[in-house]
């Protein structure tokens, strides 16, 4: 009992300090918006790679994001979650993006590194796996991607989510369970 009090008590802290930055960034306090893109910013880039599959289109979008959000600051509530606006500033940027053109498969120096000290066949196997994996991913309907990607890359919770994409918390439930079950059907020769 006394550990869900303190738990409540926690809560109440980070939100109350949550509203006061929201508060700061609203009133153009650049100190409290350089807090919040520390803080988000490495969330906010690796959705967006996983999206567009590339470093550099995400590195753009992650940069535009925070643009239109600065600039969308005075029609913001500061009882409602920021991160939540910036994610569906993000989603939208991300499927502008894709829309425009053919999403490209690239990786980076770190992924080619671990890739090269693998064993050759574990090499192969694992390049089969992560090309099908995306491609699966990129066969997804808007929706269901965008829920698949928030929750399983970013982190979000089923809340969350709902609260960025505007829809309701069945709507995320069932868009997730629609994604996993594509995936599971599209995967099933890697599923042991």
């Amino acid at each position: 009992m006394l550990e869900r009090e303190t738990q409540k008590e926690v809560e109440s802290n980070l939100n109350e300090e949550l509203i006061e930055l929201y508060s700061r960034i609203k009133s153009k306090d650049e100190s409290a918006l350089q807090e919040f893109f520390f803080s988000i910013q490495p969330q906010l880039f690796y959705y967006l790679f996983r999206y567009t599959n590339s470093r550099e289109i995400a590195e753009d979008l992650t940069q535009e994001s925070f643009v239109k959000f600065w600039l969308a600051i005075d029609n913001l509530d500061p009882r409602q979650s920021f991160k939540a606006y910036l994610f569906k500033i993000a989603r939208n940027l991300a499927i502008n993006q894709v829309q425009r053109s053919m999403p490209l498969v690239s990786f980076d120096e770190e992924n080619i590194l671990l890739q090269l000290s693998k064993s050759i066949d574990s090499e192969i196997d694992n390049s089969f796996f992560m090309n099908d994996f995306q491609q699966a991913i990129n066969t997804l309907p808007e929706r269901c991607k965008s829920t698949f990607l928030l929750s399983r890359f970013s982190g979000f919770s089923y809340s969350e989510i709902s609260e960025v994409m505007g829809v309701s918390l069945q709507t995320v439930k069932n868009q997730m369970n629609k994604a996993l079950a594509v995936l599971r059907k599209r995967l099933i020769k890697y599923i042991d």
